[in-house]
């Protein structure tokens, strides 16, 4: 197809700026922009365009659709309709004028389809859009969503899956939600009625970007390639009107990259991207992703990006580099968090021995932790004024739980292996000394008094960052792991129990940080128009 002459008008500048780059991108000229109805008349009088993007909904003197139809008519041009609008009266308005419509927001590939297809019909002298052609209906009542959740190490993933399904399904009877993960402990979480889930096998982390079969004993490239199939096929039967993905843009080593195509091809899918408030340190990522081309895919094949978390603490966008039109559709919505537990009576002064709490998250890769902690007690008997429970999780090889079972025998400490929540745990603790998983610091960020911080740094520096930050605004104290020793760890305890405030009490009461993620996500999903279900899954 040859080289067109282009006219954009949109009133948002970083939608227009989009736009822009993909008619360039196609090998066509941008004829001029305009952000009203009169500089749009102006401008096509100048150079006569062959082609309009024309928003709806013009901020000033005018209607999009009624400039649309003067150019038309003074052109004989093509017009795509953007609108963030999908509704019948809309829809209506621009039946017979229109030669494509897009639904903000809207995707790279969409609009280069789009723009293909309304330039051949008008080459032709044919419409390419039926009046009346998709139905828009809100996201609630028989919407189908499904989200991938990235579970390759610990239970972080599936644990912020489950806070946020829990509270959509709450907030919008008679909403479907399938939820495709590979941790292998889902089964001990409990999904509320209109919800379920697919297990995909298990896979453990072994080095960075390395994952091998956790059970199956089958090759890396045998169960990745199984999950893969596993996914397409759950995608494509299920058939959602709305995906979010988590953590991994095209999920563990791209097994979600074919069903996020075939979603892209078909259409009428809202697609959101789902982020921790840290991945990594931006000098692993900023590589990492250029080279992968994860801009790219945020910029082609979601419609939404969404931070679980605070730009205060930690800005993914600038830190990342988001090119301006992926930042411009990107929102942080706050931490997701377990609702609080039930209030429980303080103990008086003269009776309270002060209780530790220590938790290595899920317990994959972090046992260093319980270990050092053991050794101290063991070290300093005399020094030990307070009690200690440990959680060691469901996911500590049995040999190290028994390892540390058998050490824990003759030490004044109790150890459980699994509880289905944290939270009053934590919040009965003077002390939670854990690890700095998204999970655990959220549990602690809504529930525990004070922290004391030994993050993992395994595969990546996620873990450090955070703790860094959090104790950069006085929330937690924090340990490098690197040097901590039973000495320093009973010091850095100590010094933590000693203090008169509690630093994460005082957070709360003041709302310093926003721990209403699942809420936010839910209000942002409530306000989408999602394509109609046209027929039940048989």
């Amino acid at each position: 197809m040859r080289q067109r002459s282009v006219l954009i008008v949109e009133d948002e500048t970083i939608v227009q700026l989009h736009l822009e780059r993909i008619v360039e991108g196609m090998g066509h000229r941008v004829s001029g922009t305009a952000t009203s109805v009169a500089e749009a008349l102006a401008q096509a009088e100048r150079d006569p365009p062959e082609l309009v993007l024309m928003d709806v909904n013009l901020s000033g003197d005018g209607d999009g659709i009624d400039a649309a139809r003067a150019l038309a008519r003074d052109y004989d041009c093509a017009v795509v309709f953007a609108t963030a609008y999908g509704d019948e009266a809309t829809l209506a308005r621009t039946a017979g004028l229109g030669s494509g419509y897009l639904v903000k927001p809207f995707t790279s590939v969409g609009v280069r389809a789009t723009i293909q297809t309304a330039l051949a019909g008008w080459q032709a002298g044919t419409s390419a859009l039926p009046p009346q052609a998709t139905q828009f209906a809100r996201f609630g009542a028989a919407t189908r969503m499904l989200f991938y959740s990235h579970d390759t190490f610990g239970l972080g993933h599936l644990q912020r899956s489950s806070n946020l399904i829990r509270t959509l399904v709450e907030a919008h009877p008679g909403l479907s939600v399938l939820l495709v993960t590979g941790s292998p402990v889902v089964d001990r979480y409990q999904l509320p009625s209109g919800a379920d889930y697919v297990k995909l096998p298990a896979v453990r982390k072994v080095a960075a970007e390395r994952y091998a079969a956790r059970s199956l004993r089958i090759s890396d490239a045998g169960v990745r390639r199984l999950r893969r199939n596993l996914l397409l096929g759950a995608v494509q039967n299920f058939d959602p009107n709305v995906v979010l993905v988590d953590h991994a843009p095209v999920g563990m080593r791209g097994e979600m990259r074919p069903a996020l195509d075939w979603l892209t091809n078909r259409g009428a899918c809202h697609r959101i991207f789902g982020m921790r408030d840290i991945s990594d340190d931006p000098q692993v990522i900023l590589p990492l992703w250029r080279k992968q081309g994860i801009y790219g895919v945020l910029r082609e094949l979601y419609d939404d990006i969404v931070i679980y978390g605070d730009p205060t603490v930690f800005d993914p966008v600038a830190r990342y580099e988001f090119p301006e039109d992926i930042a411009a559709k990107t929102r942080f919505v706050g931490y997701v968090c377990e609702p609080s537990p039930p209030l429980r009576a303080a103990p008086t002064a003269s009776s309270h021995v002060p209780r530790v709490a220590v938790s290595i998250g899920g317990g994959d890769g972090a046992e260093s932790v319980i270990r050092v902690f053991l050794e101290m007690l063991a070290a300093f008997p005399d020094e030990i004024d307070f009690t200690t429970e440990i959680l060691t999780g469901p996911l500590l090889a049995p040999e190290l739980a028994q390892e540390f079972r058998d050490r824990a025998q003759a030490l004044p400490v109790k150890i459980r292996d699994y509880m289905p929540s944290t939270s009053v745990w934590f919040s009965d603790a003077d002390l939670v000394v854990s690890t700095a998983g998204y999970n655990t610091c959220t549990q602690i960020l809504s529930h525990a008094q004070r922290a004391l911080l030994i993050p993992r740094v395994l595969h990546r520096k996620e873990q450090l960052l955070r703790s860094q930050r959090l104790a950069e605004l006085g929330l937690v104290a924090f340990v490098d792991p690197r040097s901590v020793t039973p000495k320093s760890l009973l010091h850095s305890i100590r010094e933590s129990l000693d203090r008169d405030d509690k630093p994460l009490s005082e957070a709360r009461r003041v709302g310093l940080l926003p721990l209403d993620g699942a809420e936010r996500f839910t209000a942002f999903c409530g306000e989408l128009r999602v394509v109609a279900s046209t027929e039940e899954i048989e």
